[in-house]
């Protein structure tokens, strides 16, 4: 009996416990935009406070508050390793007056009445931020640290928990594959009619990525510009401007039905355009463009000195074979090594192929299908 009366009595305080106490002298979150990469330095003047976006909103409960000389401290800090701010800096402070004649309910960024900044003198990591924010006129890549403080006569009477955004602007978006730079075109092909589109991009998880994919004609258009924004393969809806192909991809597939074919000895250009929400509304990056031609297989440029590459040949097809191997295929100038291969996820003897070729030939097995690993 004892042990179930504990129980019965811990279960109570847990659960009122969970339970939110009514606030009345207390700032309460409302709204906070965690999910952006980049702040504008204009966030951090107050000559511009009041036309800016709200980045976040408390409510004010002063109820119960025991004098009427009441304030809210803001202050910001940032941690920026790459410009050498290897620990928490206060950057940013201001103040919000409270006032009965006209109470607040609410407040947001736009509502701090006076700002400041620390000294920057013989301060080397707020002047290296202050040579950043000149520049790029935008914050750096790091994590801000905003601390709310309900005061009374200049004492604090409640501090909000501080809030920890992190800001990682994404900077590097390069095409690899396929392509080049227009100087580069004599080298730049593929032996593929659905090339599989390539591209690296710095860490970005919430960064949104789209394609679009255009024929170019070196007698028509004046330049890859000038063909970017011609009639495009992707997207086919021509009221779009790009594919869209979600959160975090780096490659696409160009699809082997419901799309234009590409053509042996045609031209074609492609860009990649990454968008990411900042303080102020969307951002778009764009890459560079990359053109490349789609060529037919020569079947003299193979290199057959690898004796099981005839086999292989004739077991996936001439086709297939002359995709993956010639040259700008996925397996240009591989050959085989050792002496053993893996068939049906089975390793066996290279020697199997000429046995598997037999079969093949004779009709008692067929090729279902080829992957690369």
């Amino acid at each position: 009996m004892g042990i179930h009366r504990i129980k019965s009595f811990l279960y109570i305080i847990l659960l009122a416990w969970g339970l939110p106490a009514e606030c009345t002298c207390c700032l309460t979150e409302q709204y906070f935009n965690e999910n952006i990469l980049s702040y504008p330095f204009s966030f951090f003047d107050t000559g511009t406070a009041a036309n800016q976006p709200v980045l976040y909103q408390y409510e004010i409960n002063t109820e119960s508050c025991a004098s009427n000389l009441l304030s809210i401290e803001v202050e910001y800090k940032i941690f920026s390793p790459e410009i050498g701010i290897s620990s928490y800096e206060t950057f940013y402070t201001g103040n919000i007056i409270l006032n009965d004649a006209i109470p607040l309910k609410y407040f947001t960024n736009n509502e701090i009445q006076s700002a400041s900044g620390p000294s920057i003198k013989g301060n080397a990591k707020l002047e290296s931020l202050i040579s950043y924010v000149s520049q790029s006129g935008k914050m750096p890549n790091g994590k801000y640290l905003i601390h709310f403080t309900l005061n009374s006569s200049d004492e604090p009477i409640f501090i909000v928990p501080p809030k920890i955004i992190e800001v990682q602007s994404p900077v590097t978006l390069e095409l690899l594959s396929p392509g080049g730079t227009l100087s580069e075109l004599s080298n730049a092909y593929t032996f593929s009619t659905v090339p599989l589109f390539t591209w690296f991009s710095d860490y970005c998880p919430s960064c949104e990525y789209a394609i679009r994919v255009c024929e170019y004609n070196q007698n028509e258009h004046e330049s890859l510009e000038d063909a970017l924004v011609e009639w495009s393969l992707v997207p086919m809806d021509q009221s779009q401007d790009y594919h869209s192909l979600g959160w975090n991809a780096h490659s696409f597939q160009y699809p082997s039905v419901g799309h234009v074919d590409l053509e042996v000895g045609k031209y074609y250009l492609w860009q990649v355009r990454r968008s990411f929400s900042t303080a102020l509304d969307v951002n778009h990056d764009y890459s560079g463009i990359n053109v490349f031609e789609v060529r037919s297989p020569d079947k003299l440029q193979l290199d057959y000195s690898d004796p099981y590459l005839a086999v292989i040949e004739s077991i996936i097809g001439t086709d297939q074979f002359y995709l993956l191997f010639s040259p700008g295929g996925d397996l240009e100038r591989f050959t085989t090594d050792g002496d053993a291969i893996w068939i049906n996820d089975d390793e066996i003897n290279i020697e199997a192929l000429h046995s598997i070729l037999s079969e093949i030939k004779a009709g008692n097995a067929t090729l279902e299908s080829v992957r690369i690993k």
